[in-house]
Formats: C-alpha cells, structure tokens, sequence
C-alpha cells in the first residue's frame, strides 16, 4: 500500500479568521492541449458527490463544455445557491496514480476546484488528521 500526504494550507476566511483546508495538487489531462496540467489547492471534500472545476479550468480542459451531461451542483458556496455544470470524464493523476473520473464543469468562473467522492476520493483510502494533514491510502492490485 501506497501513501501520499497533503499538508493542510492555512487561508483566510470572512467569518472564521485563519482556517487551515485539505488542499491537494492534482494534474488533469486536457484533451484540449494533448498535456497534462497540474492544479494547485483543489479542495479535497467528501461531503461532494462529485468533483467541480470552474469554467476557465474546464475550457482549457475540454474542446467544448457544452457537450457534457447537464447537472446542477449547489452547496458549494451557499446552501441557497446552484448553478448548472456539464459532467465530462476526464484523466487525472496524483502523484503518479492515474485514473479517469467525472467532473462536473461549472459555468461559473466563481466556483472553487473541488475534489470529490464519485471515482474519484472513493478510490482511497481517504484520512482527515486533526486538522492538520489529509492521507490518502492508494491500494495496488
């Protein structure tokens, strides 16, 4: 078994002060560009069914976002807010563990890279360690 470790990165927030967030780096394939692309603090969440970019990310990720399944994602901001996203299956990588997973692009450019559950976190074994330290287990067959 594979482990890999994510730091907490400390942020700042309107209400709370100083908070400390799971914050991977995740490398997505743009089938757009034919490379990968690494994303910096993409928030790991397991209360997100499933993974969301924003709009500026997803346009260079994919040739046209507009030809994804349509869905609308909400919470992420607000309880009271949603806005509609397009699912594409993409290829991403952490560390060197591929994998292919669906990710909802947001029409929003507002929107926050999240990392979420569906084929995507539930590939792990996924610790939250005090706040301080997010563990992903990676079991190879």
């Amino acid at each position: 078994m594979k482990k890999l470790s994510f730091p907490y990165i400390e942020k700042e927030h309107y209400l709370f002060g100083k908070i400390t967030r799971p914050l991977v780096r995740l490398a997505f394939f743009s089938e757009r560009f034919g490379k990968w692309l690494e994303v910096g603090q993409v928030l790991a969440d397991t209360g997100a069914d499933i993974s969301v970019i924003p709009l500026p990310l997803g346009q260079i990720l994919v040739s046209d976002v507009e030809k994804g399944i349509p869905m609308l994602v909400g919470g992420i901001l607000s309880s009271e807010m949603s806005v509609n996203a397009y699912v594409h299956r993409i290829k991403a990588q952490i560390g060197v563990h591929s994998f292919e997973m669906p990710i909802a692009v947001s029409l929003s450019s507002v929107i926050p890279p999240i990392w979420g559950r569906r084929e995507a976190l539930d590939r792990f074994t996924v610790s939250f360690v005090r706040g301080q330290e997010l563990v992903l287990e990676i079991n190879e067959l």
